[in-house]
């Protein structure tokens, strides 16, 4: 037994380099899962904690207005146990006269102090009371808002000024986008002159989902006969039913980290596969080790066991590394989406979960993968073992093609014969590093198509720099003559924006499940907005009842081209319309664009507008916020009032503003993404690494026969090192075919499920570049270990017999 550990530890010893190759893989493969795995629990974990203090509801409704005997009304509905009417409204702010005007949401409750469900916590000071407000805790010194100033709040005209007494914080998973502002209900009254609640939630004592979605029902009927629209408010999916173990941020979670987990997946199979791969060369090496074992007596069970604990050994190492980086990484991530979901974290900790899979994959896992090639290397006999017959001769396919080529430089054709002489071994290493390189362009195609959906593709749609929507309809020719008084401003247009709900035409009455979307009332003829039509045609002059409907709601509603479907606007006004196109749009999937003439006959009045696009004479982003301050200020010298929110996004007036938000959402995902990618891409230059290793070893004496006819160190290293790049190059272009469509399926099919938006796919040379670049770096540093000790051995070395 002491020699048996002798030997293990020769081996582990002995070959340094190999030892921390075969243990970096694993444990590559360890950390992607276990960074998956451990980042997505604490992550739940930590959303579920904040959501169980929260007093979650269990349906949330964003409506029209309701007044408070209209919301004591819902108590009298089945499974109703309470209902708790809040205010939310956008607002305008500013500390002193001389700031520029800013937007921020304004939430309100009657009383934080007697709060039901989704409870605000308060975090320093106290909580909103008549004219006192409080901030957001992503507001505090953001921009420059601090507990003590003295806020002004500005609505439809009406400017109040209050003090700031208290930080206050949704306790569970709720994201906050952009400043916040709590008042009271009477506080919220005096702000916007409104005392009628527009979201509602509400819980019965215990959960059950079949009586939640009967009280769903109830519920809806009962605002259809108010003549109340209502709709679901959790984030991204507009669910109205969600059970209070589940957090609005879970589904999202989930899909993401299901994404990250198959990409994980592959990087603990490829690192086993190298395992496997290199376990197979360590016994065909010491093939006459074995043979010189069982000569002196050594049991099969005993050599079994010596490259048991020789794997076992590799794989405490690879945990050793793994464990605490995985960990680290994993509360690295938490913390930043403890951020983005605006929950408070764990205590700082690792998850058991996650630690238990990877000691799986160290430990149990390679030892699976090695079994294989120890029953093939204990089956070998002691005679075979020991027998050595020097140089072989056969030549490969390669190696034959290569000959019948007589004026290929003989290094040149020596280097390509040896790269494929071991046929199995380039197959498991191009395998590595066909995967590597076709998830790392995959990715980085996809972060390529994000950038170019939310910059060139919706710049180019979106022909203009500013867009304003004004709350009420107002003459167009007014609101264009303002418009073009303002310095900056090259051309303009006035639209019809009107939210509404649309169903087939064959259904007779709206229901709960009608589809949501954004009417635009627009000139057929605009040069402002420059659609993108997936199917049928845009809308032309004389264009009477139809409409273009974006791919997005057209998609999830079954509609085509020739449909006919219902709008109902928030007046419960009716329009019947045809569908003759669907346009991708990249700021808005569910939009729906009208001819104004229509629009306005049926619903706004004729010659009134309630939006205008405004072309600027510049197009960079300060010079867009300057042009849609001095439109504002001069609409409200003439007594026009503007909505702080745009027609596409609240309080982003500018394209500018637009596209740099909706590119910061995907960033997340492809920055998580190209983390995967980027331990792939180890693993693959870790294995390439080990494969130069294990042929440096297999070709001692070949390489002492070239030494000793005269070859350089020099030539040696190049010969190694042009066997890395063939390799690298090989998997490269094996790649690029499988990554272009990997990449588009990615951000057409995938990511629009997690993010519930829409991605326009572009093929671009960058990411291709980038691989080829990494592929070939790291082949070189993959090969220099190798080469060099290739480099170094002697002539009486390599040729000896031992």
């Amino acid at each position: 037994m002491i020699t048996l550990l002798a030997k293990v530890w020769f081996d582990l010893w002995g070959d340094k380099s190999r030892t921390l190759q075969v243990a970096l893989v694993i444990a590559i493969g360890s950390i992607g899962i276990g960074l998956v795995v451990g980042a997505r629990n604490l992550i739940l974990a930590a959303a579920n904690t904040s959501n169980a203090t929260a007093e979650p509801a269990t349906i949330r409704l964003l409506t029209d207005p309701l007044t408070r005997p209209q919301l004591e009304g819902i108590k009298q509905i089945d499974g109703v146990w309470q209902v708790e009417g809040l205010y939310t409204e956008t607002v305008e702010w500013r500390l002193t006269d001389e700031d520029e005007w800013q937007t921020a949401s304004l939430k309100g409750r009657d009383d934080y102090t007697a709060q039901l469900m989704n409870l605000d916590a308060l975090l320093e000071g106290t909580f909103p009371s008549q004219n006192k407000v409080g901030i957001g805790k992503l507001s505090v010194g953001t921009p420059m808002l601090s507990m003590g100033d003295t806020v002004q709040l500005r609505f439809e005209g009406r400017e109040v000024a209050y003090p700031i007494v208290g930080v206050l914080d949704p306790i569970g998973p709720e994201p906050i986008f952009g400043e916040t502002i709590y008042a009271d209900g009477e506080t919220y009254k005096s702000i916007t002159g409104l005392d009628t609640y527009n979201l509602i939630q509400l819980r019965d004592r215990t959960w059950d989902l079949s009586v939640a979605e009967n009280t769903d029902r109830d519920l809806s009927t009962y605002l259809e006969e108010l003549n109340v629209e209502g709709f679901g408010f959790s984030f991204p999916f507009q669910d109205r039913i969600i059970p209070p173990d589940v957090t609005s941020a879970t589904p999202i979670l989930n899909a993401l980290f299901l994404l990250l987990g198959i990409i994980g997946a592959v990087v603990a199979f490829l690192s086993i596969f190298l395992v496997y791969s290199s376990v197979s060369a360590i016994i065909t090496q010491q093939t006459n080790q074995i043979g010189i074992m069982k000569a002196i007596g050594a049991s099969s069970l005993q050599v079994v066991w010596s490259y048991l604990l020789l794997v076992i050994c590799y794989g405490l190492l690879a945990m050793v590394i793994s464990v605490p980086i995985a960990s680290v990484a994993a509360l690295g991530l938490q913390n930043l989406f403890v951020t983005l979901l605006n929950i408070e974290s764990n205590p700082i900790r690792a998850d058991l979960t996650a630690v238990v899979i990877q000691i799986i994959i160290c430990i149990v896992v390679p030892l699976l993968a090695a079994l294989i090639p120890l029953v093939a290397g204990i089956r070998i006999t002691v005679r075979e073992a020991i027998s050595t017959y020097g140089l072989t001769g056969a030549l490969g396919f390669i190696n034959r093609i290569i000959a019948k080529f007589r004026n290929i430089p003989y290094t040149i054709a020596l280097t390509i014969g040896n790269t494929f002489r071991n046929q199995w071994r380039v197959i498991v290493i191009q395998i590595t590093l066909i995967t590597a390189g076709t998830i790392f362009m995959m990715v980085l195609g996809v972060n390529d198509a994000s950038r170019f959906t939310y910059d060139d593709k919706l710049k180019g749609v979106h022909n203009y720099q500013v867009a304003l929507e004004t709350k009420e309809e107002t003459s167009v020719n007014r609101l264009e003559t303002v418009a073009l008084s303002v310095s900056g401003v090259e051309s303009v247009e006035s639209w019809q924006v009107s939210r509404a709900r649309a169903r087939p035409i064959s259904q007779t009455d709206a229901a709960v499940t009608d589809a949501r979307g954004t009417v635009f009332g627009q000139p057929p003829e605009t040069d402002l907005y420059l659609p993108e039509l997936v199917e049928g045609r845009w809308l032309q002059a004389g264009d009477s009842y139809v409409v273009v409907a974006g791919r997005q709601i057209s998609e999830k509603e079954g509609w085509s081209v020739g449909d006919q479907i219902r709008l109902t606007n928030s007046d419960l006004q009716e329009l019947t319309v045809q569908i003759v196109g669907i346009h991708f749009d990249p700021a808005d999937g569910t939009s729906l664009h009208i001819p104004l003439s229509v629009l306005q006959a049926e619903w706004a009045g004729n010659g009134m507008a309630n939006s205008v696009w405004i072309r600027t004479t510049q197009t960079d982003a300060a010079f867009q916020k300057d042009v849609a301050r001095d439109v504002k200020s001069a609409y409200e010298r003439e007594g026009i009032d503007i909505e702080p929110k745009s027609p596409y996004a609240d309080g982003e007036n500018t394209i500018a503003e637009i596209s740099e938000r909706l590119a910061v959402g995907v960033s997340v995902i492809v920055v998580l993404l190209i983390i995967m990618a980027v331990l792939i891409a180890l693993i693959g230059g870790v294995g390439l690494s080990g494969v130069l290793s294990l042929s440096v070893l297999e070709r001692r004496r070949e390489i002492g026969v070239m030494r000793a006819i005269g070859a350089s160190s020099g030539q040696v290293i190049r010969l190694f090192v042009g066997e890395g790049l063939i390799l690298g190059w090989l998997s490269w272009l094996i790649a690029i075919p499988l990554s272009i469509p990997a990449a588009y399926f990615l951000t057409t099919e995938v990511l629009p499920g997690v993010l519930n938006a829409n991605l326009a796919y572009r093929f671009t040379v960058s990411g291709l570049l980038i691989w080829f670049v990494i592929v070939t770096v790291l082949a070189i540093i993959a090969s220099a270990l190798p080469a060099r000790s290739a480099a170094k051995v002697s002539v009486r070395e390599s040729l000896s017999y031992s």
